[in-house]
């Protein structure tokens, strides 16, 4: 979200709002110690917006809280990893095999060439671009088969798998030897409306990133 629209959001909501992107995007990592007034402080928010925000992301499992004790960035176990991605695998083949036909070839061509165009520094740290474009695309996939409901479902759990991404593919050469490619073939498959090799490429996608996720958690 623009920092303009976050500006314009209620107190809590914009604490809400930032709380949740520092936990998606893993700038706050798993695992990781966090307190209502550091959090305030690092925002420039009050602390009563904070903590209601706390105890909202709490609810949805994104922050730990042990009364008494303090509270932590909630951990990815394995068993988040194999429920994310039995849901990715259960909704993607299917949507983008029923909505290929409604996919603009102009804008999967846009894609691979924003994936093409991605420049990584081996000395740098990712570009968060690349994750934002990884989520763009597999929304598109889902969004194509216009159905809101299923939207709304998988929004929540594309929140869950953003952390999943950033930390399971934070290494260079994960993304130039199978992120990318494997982007590029799934694009492949759907310009050319081949709903066997559609399905064939996300499968193989989503059980190779799921594997690279449960590397970093053993």
């Amino acid at each position: 979200m623009k920092n303009t629209k976050v500006k314009q959001l209620p107190l809590k909501e914009k604490a809400y709002t930032l709380i949740k992107e520092k936990i998606v995007k893993c700038e706050w990592m798993p695992g990781s110690d966090i307190s209502e007034a550091q959090i305030a402080e690092v925002l420039g928010i009050g602390r009563t917006p904070v903590r209601e925000a706390i105890l909202r992301l709490n609810q949805e499992k994104f922050i730990t809280i042990y009364p008494r004790k303090g509270m932590i960035v909630s951990p990815i176990s394995a068993k988040d990893i194999h429920e994310v991605f039995q849901i990715r695998e259960m909704v993607e083949p299917y949507m983008a095999r029923l909505a290929c036909k409604n996919m603009s070839t102009e804008y999967l061509l846009g894609l691979k060439e924003k994936f093409e165009n991605i420049k990584l520094d081996l000395g740098k740290p990712i570009d968060m671009k690349y994750f934002d474009l990884d989520l763009e695309f597999h929304k598109y996939i889902v969004e194509a088969g216009n159905n809101h409901h299923l939207i709304r479902f998988i929004n929540e759990i594309y929140d869950l798998d953003f952390r999943i991404r950033v930390m399971s593919t934070l290494e260079i050469d994960d993304i130039e030897r199978r992120s990318r490619p494997e982007h590029f073939a799934i694009i492949e498959a759907l310009i050319a409306r081949d709903e066997e090799k559609i399905e064939e490429t996300i499968r193989e996608h989503l059980s190779n990133a799921r594997e690279a996720a449960l590397m970093k958690i053993y």
